[in-house]
């Protein structure tokens, strides 16, 4: 008996016939193109750079407090010409634990207000003093820290309690 196909017509190929019918190599466009659609909706878009340097110095900012307690020590930030240090009051002096730099994005332009007054960040690096300070209960000083790079801004703001918030500005 001939094999027929479903449609019930003769389904033989006939000898130099062989290769894939338009269907299947629909079918296979097909799926490629959805694995490449599904793919492509999953790549993240690309971040603002500010808006990741702004994400990491707030998660440092609230570490910061977050060890003070765990240390029993009070913990400070303290703004660099490139960066800024978080630093540990120990024996009476301020010790730095550690260093970071801003990144190839370069500084951005910071604006500290604790309690609706500007705080000058030049004047304050100069005096080797943190800015933002946390005792050892995790309370700390009130702040909202803005960082501008261009048109990009971002806000970084303190609570009392500890509590950080960090958002872009609209």
């Amino acid at each position: 008996m001939m094999p027929t196909s479903p449609t019930g017509k003769n389904n033989t190929r006939q000898i130099g016939q062989a290769g894939f019918t338009l269907v299947e190599i629909l079918a296979v466009l097909f799926i490629i193109a959805m694995m490449a659609g599904a793919v492509v909706i999953n790549i993240p878009a690309k971040q603002d750079p500010l808006y990741t340097q702004g994400k990491l110095l707030a998660s440092r900012i609230e570490m910061a407090a977050q060890t003070g307690m765990i240390e029993h020590q009070p913990m400070g930030i303290s703004f660099t010409k490139n960066g800024y240090s978080v630093v540990r009051y120990s024996f009476d002096i301020w010790e730095t634990v550690a260093e970071f730099e801003f990144g190839a994005e370069g500084r951005p332009e910071l604006e500290l207000s604790q309690s609706s007054a500007k705080i000058d960040l030049k004047a304050a690096e100069k005096s080797e003093l943190p800015v933002i300070r946390y005792d050892t209960t995790g309370l700390g000083t009130p702040f909202e820290l803005r960082l501008q790079n261009g048109a990009s801004r971002f806000v970084i703001t303190g609570a009392i309690d500890g509590t950080i918030t960090a958002e872009p500005e609209t």
